[in-house]
């Protein structure tokens, strides 16, 4: 505590000793900041420090990260039926996508083909589409309407 300003020392221990309480924190002892350290930090080795996105690391292994996801997602298709359009086509692009990280060892080059930004931002796309699949299998969006649609529902424009 001593290196804390006088006053601010009185605070703290007036405030511990009324409430038995710890001093309170400060930013540079957050522990939040020190968690997401490590994961902003790279390999001296590595072609970018940073992806130049907020809050978006760089991953030194996306490879083996993209293989993973995708391996989920194409596991987790398998629950919803074939004739259903959306497994259909996410089955493809998933696919696509999994035989160009399998096949392409350089991250420049298979940022390029996939044509969806830095690796990390297809990361962070294929996240997003493993709980999208989750969401589709817990709602059983492929079942039939429980009541029929009115009869113009589905009519455009709306007249």
């Amino acid at each position: 505590m001593s290196a804390l300003p006088r006053a601010l020392q009185r605070t703290c221990f007036v405030a511990a000793r009324q409430q038995q309480i710890t001093p309170a924190r400060f930013m540079y002892q957050n522990p939040y900041i020190f968690r997401f350290k490590k994961k902003n930090e790279v390999s001296p080795d590595f072609h970018k420090k940073t992806t130049g996105l907020t809050g978006l690391f760089v991953n030194e292994h996306p490879h083996h990260t993209l293989k993973v996801i995708y391996g989920r997602i194409l596991r987790s298709l398998q629950q919803i039926p074939a004739t259903s359009a959306y497994r259909k086509y996410t089955e493809d692009i998933v696919s696509n996508r999994l035989s160009l990280v399998e096949n392409e060892s350089d991250i420049q080059k298979l940022e390029n083909k996939i044509g969806m930004g830095q690796i990390e931002e297809v990361i962070e796309q294929a996240e997003l589409e493993l709980e999208t699949v989750r969401a589709i299998i817990d709602s059983k969006a492929w079942e039939p309407l429980v009541e029929a649609p009115a009869a113009n529902q589905w009519r455009w424009p709306v007249a």
